[in-house]
């Protein structure tokens, strides 16, 4: 009988409830990968956001997933990193030896800020009043009471503000701030840090988004990482169907490490240039997940 197991268990002491068991006992073991892009990115579609937004978002350090859209997620792929992950390690084991995403493969692939203030927090018990208070603030808006699950909103209150509010050239930079706000919680949710149900977000990501320090931006490539980290543990263990985290930036991972998995990127010059759109207004070149988003729409 066929053994996926280590041979030495003194370090892989978790085989007996690892994922791999299941393998020849269930036909399916293929996982369910949360995700909450799509809404989100057919958003941008119908009402893209002002160049003044776009900045903000670039001093903040997310936009740069916004330039790498959406992606089909491949769930056999995932689910056979899954099952070589070890919580033990925080590795993959290959038969060619071990691997694992860093913070210098945020960097690149995204251009996630992997320096500055690091995310941390404890949940608040706040009422419903305080949250839509603190929303207004912050966000701009006052999302209804059936928005709320304790400290986290539903993506679609965030989707459905976006889709009918924008800014322009008049609009006061505290609007502007608001909506940049907006669109980086739909990326925390929906790409970033999926939740179990892949529909809300945690408010307490906001309280790093109060004050916008384009000189030192919040350390998000950490959070993002320990997220991966967690939801990867979660979901090697026997029995779990589904998983959350930056499954884009995993897949992603592995195309560049194991190139004979991966599509042929994009070679068009055009897609990874900088986008100008004035004299004073030019985007950055798209990060190293870019070349891949025209192949999977």
């Amino acid at each position: 009988m066929a053994n996926f197991g280590p041979i030495d268990t003194s370090v892989l002491y978790g085989q007996a409830n690892h994922q791999s068991e299941d393998v020849l006992g269930d036909p399916d073991t293929t996982l369910t990968v949360r995700r909450g892009d799509i809404s989100f990115f057919r958003v941008l579609q119908l009402v893209p956001r002002h160049i003044r937004v776009l900045q903000v978002l670039q001093n903040m350090g997310f936009l740069g997933i916004l330039q790498c859209d959406h992606i089909e997620i491949d769930t056999h792929l995932i689910t056979a990193l899954v099952e070589r992950w070890r919580s033990e390690t925080h590795t993959f084991h290959f038969s060619v030896g071990e691997a694992t995403v860093t913070l210098q493969d945020i960097s690149i692939i995204w251009a996630l800020p992997i320096e500055g203030n690091l995310i941390t927090g404890v949940d608040i018990k706040w009422t419903t009043q305080q949250w839509q208070n603190y929303c207004h603030q912050w966000l701009g808006f006052r999302p209804n009471e059936n928005a709320f699950k304790h400290s986290r909103i539903k993506l679609s209150a965030l989707l459905d503000w976006l889709l009918n509010n924008t800014c322009d050239d008049e609009s006061p930079f505290d609007v502007v701030l608001q909506e940049a706000r907006v669109c980086v919680m739909c990326i925390i949710g929906g790409i970033l840090c999926p939740d179990a149900t892949g529909n809300t977000v945690s408010l307490l990501y906001l309280r790093y988004m109060e004050i916008i320090d384009e000189e030192r931006p919040s350390n998000w490539g950490t959070a993002v990482l320990a997220y991966l980290y967690r939801e990867l543990c979660m979901a090697s263990q026997r029995g779990k169907t589904n998983i959350g985290g930056a499954m884009q930036l995993l897949q992603i991972w592995e195309w560049s490490r194991i190139i004979t998995l991966a599509p042929i990127p994009s070679n068009n010059a055009v897609d990874l240039m900088p986008t100008v759109i004035g004299v004073e207004n030019i985007l950055p070149i798209p990060p190293y997940a870019a070349r891949y988003v025209y192949l999977y729409l």
